[in-house]
């Protein structure tokens, strides 16, 4: 696609050179071949159209043929073709990764059973493995510490037909139950039942619980977020509609005198009042495993703390903390968005992808700071305003630099550098900032082959990949929350909910394992962030019989 955006331009370049030849807008923009197709490339960013094609539009109106042509085929298509063909090659890699892990991984464990199993009839024994478990916590960080609890329970997984020996077939299953973490129920066990077990059992509190944890509470507190955002709306709406509000007694007095002020304090002890109920009943573990719950938490600590320090007498006021205490109970409206179920199922899709971005996040950033680091050795020093400097008369050249007050906007440092980057990324003017580069130096080709090269590598090649994997991980993963939404029930040992599986480690797929009946929470944590792993079908497949049809 890159090669027929060039001919595109080249062909169009050749074009406006001739059809254009001593007008005013090939004189501005189509002087020769060379000017023409960069004049094109930046019509190619959208950063100059339509004002280059202004001179000749007014002259004769047909001549919005030629850019209109362009756009369409530059723009509108060979882009979008080159956002297709790096999505495809994004799935066709994926695949390729996850298919080549899945062969290195075989022929490892294969490896390593072979070392284990020597001398031991084709298998490994349950000593052997759990040494290789302690060895493994020792010299591999990213697999949690486990107890001797936690190493019979990945022999259990692992022994399938409950011979006590692990066979060939069962040992390649050891990369995927080493994922899996661990957590007795009895861990979440909260602290009324733990101290107080009679008002536990108690019909006052297991109503109370009830009540809690059903939808019509979630909808109660929906309403008085609601009735929140009127009240912050009513607060709120003099600045909102720009008139001028410094002189109201009660904006910045930090007191508590006003009717909404008073009102925001009743709200706020709501929301502390619910945070408590809800830990109270749910557990502090199993409470601070929802984002919900944590966002929740977090504003209202947020919104307490700024409050207490802002209306608590003291010799400290500082009026913008108190617009910052207004803005934090503000973002308690997001919260209602987590009531809408299409918000609810991108805020969660959102959570699983951040952090699977972060390998193309620091791609990016790399680049930026390679790019920066190039700009602060070429351009450093150029853009300046200082008097004594020759450079300052050149750069008053660059009008729209100056009129713009871009200054900031140079490779003095590097996060200036990283700063006129980004600008690029985004296609904010770009033109601007390389017409004040040309300016300050004697070769405008080097200042616009760097530009170029950043825009190829950053903005199609780095930009374009996170695109694909934004695509391509938003469905992964929508249809892997979907397959959560219901709790499934197999073989009647293991309960799935969400991505987690609550089983009895005493009998696992029908075989007895000899462990101590109690209950036991099962995780399973992907460590390859670039390769999707959808847990609940892993979690399936591990606690499905041999041979069992599910």
């Amino acid at each position: 696609p890159l090669s027929i955006l060039a001919i595109i331009i080249l062909f169009y370049g050749w074009f406006g050179t001739v059809i254009f030849y001593q007008t005013e807008q090939g004189i501005e923009s189509f002087p020769n071949i060379f000017e023409s197709c960069w004049t094109l490339w930046i019509m190619v960013t959208t950063a100059n159209y339509p004002d280059v094609s202004m001179p000749s539009v007014n002259d004769n109106r047909l001549a919005v043929a030629y850019f209109f042509s362009f756009m369409v085929l530059s723009f509108f298509y060979v882009m979008n073709l080159i956002l297709a063909v790096a999505v495809n090659a994004y799935d066709d890699n994926l695949d390729e990764r996850k298919k080549s892990r899945a062969e290195l991984s075989r022929a490892l464990l294969t490896e390593a059973f072979k070392l284990l199993a020597k001398g031991n009839d084709d298998s490994v024994s349950k000593k052997s493995l759990q040494n290789v478990m302690t060895i493994l916590n020792q010299d591999i960080p990213e697999i949690k510490l486990m107890s001797q609890e936690d190493k019979d329970i990945v022999h259990a997984f692992l022994d399938r037909d409950g011979s006590e020996s692990i066979s060939l077939e069962e040992f390649l299953q050891l990369g995927n139950v080493l994922l899996l973490e661990f957590s007795k129920e009895s861990e979440y066990t909260t602290f009324i039942k733990t101290r107080y077990p009679a008002f536990h059992a108690s019909s006052f509190f297991k109503k109370l619980s009830e009540t809690i944890q059903s939808a019509g509470f979630e909808w109660v507190i929906d309403t008085v977020l609601g009735i929140n955002a009127i009240v912050i709306l009513r607060q709120d709406h003099k600045i909102l509609l720009g008139e001028d509000v410094s002189l109201d007694p009660h904006t910045n007095d930090g007191v508590i005198d006003s009717f909404d002020e008073g009102l925001e304090t009743v709200f706020t002890m709501i929301y502390v009042v619910e945070a408590m109920l809800k830990i109270l009943v749910l557990g502090r573990k199993k409470y601070f495993e929802s984002p919900r719950n944590i966002f929740d938490f977090g504003i209202t600590v947020m919104a307490i703390s700024a409050s207490a320090y802002v209306y608590y007498p003291n010799l400290y006021s500082n009026s913008a903390l108190i617009k910052y205490i207004i803005m934090a109970r503000v973002l308690r409206l997001l919260r209602l968005l987590f009531a809408v179920p299409i918000f609810r199922i991108f805020g969660a899709v959102s959570l699983e992808i951040i952090p699977t971005a972060s390998d193309l996040g620091l791609v990016l950033l790399f680049l930026s700071y390679l790019f920066a680091s190039l700009g602060v050795v070429i351009y450093g020093g150029k853009i300046t305003r200082d008097p004594d400097n020759p450079l300052a008369d050149a750069i008053m050249m660059a009008d729209d630099f100056v009129n713009n007050q871009y200054w900031p906007n140079n490779f003095n440092d590097i996060l200036s550098g990283m700063n006129v980057l980004f600008n690029w990324l985004v296609i904010n003017n770009w033109p601007t900032q390389m017409e004040a580069i040309e300016c300050v130096t004697s070769n405008k080709w080097l200042a616009r082959i760097y530009f170029l090269s950043f825009y190829v590598f950053g903005v199609i090649g780095c930009m374009n990949a996170f695109t694909s994997f934004i695509i391509n991980t938003f469905f992964q993963h929508l249809r892997t929350l979907e397959s959560r939404l219901e709790e499934e029930d197999i073989t009647g040992e293991v309960t799935l909910k969400g991505a987690k599986a609550l089983f009895d480690p005493s009998v696992i797929r029908g075989t007895s394992t000899g462990l101590r009946k109690t209950l036991y929470y099962a995780r399973m944590r992907p460590i390859h962030h670039d390769v999707e792993l959808d847990t609940r079908a892993e979690l399936r497949k591990l606690f499905t019989r041999q041979g069992g049809a599910y």
